[in-house]
């Protein structure tokens, strides 16, 4: 009982180790806070970010994703001419009065840098594939920084009305009240951590065997207020002491200004990924006979490549029984998923096989590949098909004439192996050769 439970762990975690994968990306496109107000307007401007994720693939489409994001965003604000923005305050004389502030062509532009952490669900077409689909949804936690505010207005008329005796002073600029002209100051504005719906897609291209590129949109929307409220406040600092140095308060989390601030962010983005796979020694391949062959009309081979000059060898007949043992009793392997590159090792069989080959002019050989169920039906006919091809341009490359082989592809159908657990189906991605009588 011990020795199954310890199987299945050892199986699990050679599963896990398969399908995990760090990415990184980067993003750019309109990034900022969607404002709500009734006497002003912002826009969005331009901003981006980059990030790093881990991705658990939990089946061949299905992942989990988590990582930290770092963007910047920025937008702009306005009011609209005539608004007159009010708040209490006590003048150096500890007298309370209502303080009024008219600008003329008010514009604020703020941006900000935050760090995210996000947690999305992942799915994405079959990774055999040169090219597929993704999408991505779930939910981020933004913890913005303080918000810089460069203000500005061509205008600033500073009131202050003494309801108790019904006066309004608007001409008196040693203590704060008269008009400004041509007014900037900058601000930080401190905002509040949000709550943020995401969702991403595109196309998924398959760089190299454990290289994934991602590209396609993204979007980001805030569920809750980003900017911090800040009571009884007004756009512009009073000052007993005149106004010749009056200080910008800020519009984002003025409630009289602003009803609502959500953060939103949506444009293109890129996105490198890296499987985590670690490569394992090549199993040992149990000793069967390859399946028996479905044949169809072999594939009509392209003229060869210039072929390097046949060194003469004696001809015989028949080859011997530990040579077709040799040729056909172990399918070639070829372990990695999608991949059609003879490795070192297969190319040292294919060496001793090639010469075999040209001791016996007779024999003719059928060339077949084979997949694991990793992919869509036609798309394992593809790579099944190349590496057959494959095996017969080393062959052609070594003097082996071409139409002495016949190319075939049976796809993920006849596995010599199930290919349940997921350590077997490296068994099933092979090339079987099995020799045939010359006409």
């Amino acid at each position: 009982m011990k020795i199954k439970i310890t199987i299945a762990v050892l199986a699990l975690f050679n599963i896990s180790i398969e399908a995990q994968e760090l990415n990184f990306k980067i993003n750019a496109g309109p990034s900022g806070i969607l404002y709500d107000s009734s006497i002003g307007d912002g826009k969005l401007k331009f901003g981006g970010g980059i990030g790093v994720g881990y991705t658990y693939f939990f089946s061949g489409h299905w992942g989990i994703t988590a990582g930290v994001d770092v963007t910047y965003s920025q937008n702009s604000f306005g009011l609209d001419n005539g608004t007159t923005i009010s708040s209490y305050e006590v003048d150096d004389q500890t007298s309370a009065f209502e303080y009024r502030v008219t600008p003329t062509n008010y514009k604020e532009d703020q941006h900000f840098i935050s760090a995210a952490i996000p947690l999305m669900m992942q799915y994405r077409t079959s990774i055999a594939s040169q090219t597929g689909l993704y999408f991505g949804f779930g939910g981020k936690i933004l913890f913005p920084g303080k918000q810089t505010v460069k203000a500005s207005a061509s205008e600033l008329q500073l009131s202050g009305y003494y309801p108790d005796v019904n006066l309004l002073v608007d001409d008196l600029p040693s203590h704060g009240f008269g008009k400004v002209t041509d007014w900037q100051d900058k601000t930080a504005v401190s905002l509040d951590p949000a709550f943020l719906l995401s969702a991403e897609t595109g196309l998924a291209f398959r760089l190299k065997e454990r290289t994934q590129l991602y590209t396609g949109i993204y979007i980001d929307y805030g569920l809750t207020d980003l900017a911090k409220e800040t009571p009884n406040a007004n756009i512009a600092a009073y000052s007993p002491n005149g106004i010749d140095n009056i200080q910008a308060d800020g519009t984002a989390g003025n409630r009289k200004i602003v009803q609502e601030s959500r953060y939103f962010s949506a444009g293109i983005q890129l996105k490198l990924g890296f499987s985590l796979a670690k490569g394992r020694p090549e199993p040992v391949q149990a000793k069967a006979e390859p399946p028996a062959q479905t044949q169809t009309a072999p594939i009509q081979q392209a003229a060869p490549a210039q072929q390097k000059a046949v060194q003469a060898a004696p001809a015989r007949k028949e080859l011997t029984a530990e040579e077709r043992s040799y040729i056909e009793k172990q399918p070639l392997a070829f372990q990695e998923i999608g991949s059609a590159k003879v490795t070192p090792e297969l190319a040292s069989r294919l060496d001793k096989i090639a010469e075999i080959l040209k001791a016996d002019k007779d024999a003719e050989l059928n060339i077949t590949g084979y997949t694991c169920d990793i992919g869509t039906q036609q798309r394992n006919l593809e790579i099944g098909m190349k590496r057959a091809q494959a095996v017969s341009d080393y062959l052609q490359n070594k003097g082996i004439e071409s139409s002495r082989m016949h190319l075939f592809s049976k796809g993920e159908s006849e596995p010599l192996v199930p290919n349940t657990p997921a350590e077997n189906r490296p068994l099933n991605r092979r090339v079987s050769l099995v020799l045939v009588d010359g006409k």
